[in-house]
């Protein structure tokens, strides 16, 4: 028997801490209008997750990474569709030397957790949680603990709210500040901060850039959000090129196009970012993180009393 309910009654955070305390196995279902995800649970671990509006398959996060060329994925399409159509992608990839094991889990890991992340910007929708359902067959199972999901997820959201703050959506362009803030000079950048920097070119959006790396659109967002404060960038309002990330590349005024993508270009007065691996590596461009509630999780709004009964009672109550 299925259990459904609303968001707005009760969150997600307090799903995926039932879930947890009671080892659930199933799959639950997130609806709103246009929009739809699932997260499957075995023994209460998060083990897989899709979103239809934004869901990519194992070979294109491959070739998005840089990890797989376009004919490499399409040639071992072929042969799972023609020699082996009950062989997972990415054990095809693996026995055939394309990539590591260890790169499949990375991104399986990544694509599970961006979407879950994801989901915790909803604040209304349907739900419905079948128990015992079990992930597609093709799938590649990496069990996740759910508590640390939560503090990453209840996190995410009062960042964002920040971030939005200077970033209205991830489709603005970004380009280099003509005059950097003095703060700027000699500023020192993570290995993850260089990889952003190196792909701003004045033509790319945001979204475009986190397309280009194998890190999420909120960890490009965030690191955006550092390098405004501190006066390295700005964001123009053009919107990105339909010509998407290796698309066509246009000429603005104002805008710096001549750049290649990966190539860091120049700044003014002789401003110089430090590569990563220096050992004095400043936090001046991060903005802070608060600190989570103490049992990582948020509570918007007090649920119905009667939906809190019903919910706790399909799950038998915390068994841990």
């Amino acid at each position: 028997m299925a259990l459904v309910g609303n968001l707005r009654d009760f969150g997600l955070s307090e799903f995926l801490y039932l879930v947890d305390r009671g080892y659930k196995t199933g799959r639950l279902t997130l609806q709103k209008p246009g929009d739809r995800a699932e997260l499957y649970f075995q023994n209460g671990k998060l083990v897989y997750a899709t979103h239809f509006n934004q869901d990519e398959r194992i070979g294109d996060i491959l070739v998005r990474m840089g990890r797989l060329s376009r004919e490499q994925c399409a040639n071992a399409l072929k042969i799972q569709h023609t020699q082996e159509p009950n062989k997972p992608l990415g054990a095809i990839l693996v026995q055939r030397g394309m990539v590591t094991l260890e790169e499949i889990h990375k991104c399986v890991r990544l694509q599970i957790e961006e979407i879950t992340y994801g989901l915790f910007g909803w604040n209304e929708g349907d739900f419905r949680f079948e128990p015992d359902v079990s992930p597609p067959p093709e799938s590649v199972i990496i069990p996740l603990s759910i508590e640390n999901i939560i503090m990453e997820g209840t996190r995410r959201i009062d960042e964002w709210a920040r971030i939005k703050d200077r970033i209205p959506n991830l489709d603005v362009v970004v380009r280099f500040s003509d005059q950097p803030h003095e703060k700027a000079k000699g500023v020192n950048l993570t290995p993850d901060e260089w990889r952003v920097f190196a792909r701003i070119n004045g033509v790319h959006s945001i979204r475009q850039i986190a397309q280009q790396t194998s890190l999420g659109e909120f960890d490009v967002a965030r690191i955006i959000y550092g390098f405004l404060s501190a006066g390295l960038v700005v964001l123009t309002k053009q919107v990105a090129d339909p010509g998407g990330v290796n698309g066509p590349r246009i000429n603005r005024p104002g805008v710096t196009s001549n750049v290649p993508p990966g190539r860091v270009p120049p700044l003014a007065n002789g401003v110089v970012p430090t590569p990563p691996g220096n050992p004095n590596t400043a936090n001046g461009v991060r903005p802070r993180i608060p600190a989570p509630s103490s049992n990582g999780v948020a509570y918007d709004s007090r649920p119905k009393k009667n939906v809190i009964r019903r919910i706790i009672a399909f799950f038998g109550g915390t068994q841990r």
